[in-house]
């Protein structure tokens, strides 16, 4: 049996559910193995993974730095030990995600001993629009040794192809959650005019930019949940009292598990105003969820995703203006949300684990015949 080992930052709930469904579903074929460059308690994240259930996992030794970028406060991890356990578990294969100083020494290690490495990213074209030189010429350095290649959308397929990839090695396997915990989620969906977004209080979230777009809107019937915290609550509070929308809104804080979908429930709309991420996550927890979402361009899940004018609608968060008469539309037509509610709940369970693992094993198999 091959040893496949996967190498990744840190425990994310959504990525160790993930691991958990590869671990259960493949024994047969491969022994799994997951590697942490860091776990949860150094970088100080809420997050609660189901680590317990996960077997074979290693956690690197490593110091997290916080460093400043251009919309919030980013994290880079410098580990340790990686060689060290490379050694230990002697893998057959390797998938690594990104391109960190963890990822590099594991790259030396399978060059030198000949084992096959497939590069995975989150990343695209435009979140990575301003790296720098040194970035760039290492990605390209892991992009043209390696063996196949894993994106987790088809703008991260875009990137990978960019920075030089071979198209019929790429496998893309979208970021998901577990449908299966939202199984019950959404079946009695009310159309109501709640709004809700989710995510850190952080500039690059955007709900600045949202609130605008509500202020021209403020004389309508809707109501707004912020669940998260961050960094920005004293300003984002300063700007709904200035807007005279801060009896609209509700800042609910961090939630997670029941309490995060109980939220989504209670909702009638979600709204994703960011101004950048990779991927998006709560797009796809909403969905499951059957809310009708509205979501930034600038999430690049939005294209995969999002059924644009069906399941919801694609909006320039910086087009205040159009943000809000799309907002405005879907607040009003009680039976369009109806109609965005069902699409959106029929079109999560695409991106279910058995879907979503399907080509990430293939990218495996692929690598291992080669």
């Amino acid at each position: 049996m091959k040893r496949l080992l996967i190498v990744t930052n840190q425990p994310a709930p959504y990525r160790v559910d993930f691991f958990i469904y590869l671990q259960e579903n493949f024994a047969a074929e491969f022994d799994i193995w997951v590697l942490f460059s860091t776990g949860n308690e150094a970088s100080g994240r809420k997050w609660k993974a189901d680590e317990e259930r996960l077997k074979n996992k290693v956690f690197l030794k490593s110091k997290v730095f916080k460093l400043r970028s251009a919309y919030d406060t980013s994290e880079k991890i410098i580990s340790y030990g990686a060689t060290q356990k490379l050694n230990e578990i002697r893998p057959d294969i390797v998938v690594a995600s990104e391109y960190n100083y963890t990822v590099l020494a594991v790259k030396h290690w399978c060059n030198k001993h000949k084992v096959p490495y497939i590069s995975w990213t989150d990343g695209t074209v435009f979140s990575e629009r301003n790296i720098k030189l040194h970035q760039k010429l290492f990605r390209k350095y892991v992009i043209r040794n390696s063996a196949g290649f894993i994106a987790s959308s088809s703008k991260s397929m875009e990137n990978q192809i960019f920075l030089g990839a071979e198209p019929s090695k790429i496998f893309i396997s979208e970021l998901a959650t577990d449908i299966r915990r939202y199984a019950a989620a959404g079946k009695n969906y009310s159309p109501n005019n709640t709004l809700i977004a989710v995510g850190g209080l952080i500039e690059r979230k955007g709900i600045d930019l949202l609130f605008k777009a509500l202020a021209r809107i403020k004389d309508l019937d809707w109501k707004l949940k912020l669940v998260g915290d961050g960094p920005e609550k004293g300003n984002l509070i300063a700007q709904a009292v200035e807007s005279d929308i801060m009896e609209k809104t509700e800042f609910c804080g961090f939630l997670s598990g029941e309490e995060l979908i109980r939220a989504y429930e209670e909702a009638g709309i979600f709204v994703f105003p960011t101004r950048e991420d990779c991927f998006g996550l709560v797009t796809h927890e909403a969905m499951c969820c059957a809310l009708p979402c509205i979501v930034s361009k600038y999430a690049d899940s939005s294209y995969d995703l999002v059924d644009n004018l069906k399941s919801g609608v694609i909006i320039d968060p910086y087009d205040a203006d159009r943000f809000a008469a799309v907002i405005k539309r879907v607040l009003l037509d009680k039976e369009l949300k109806k109609s965005m509610s069902g699409r959106a709940k029929e079109k999560s369970y695409e991106f279910s684990f058995e879907k979503t693992a399907k080509p990430f094993m293939d990218a495996v198999k692929m690598a291992v015949l080669t």
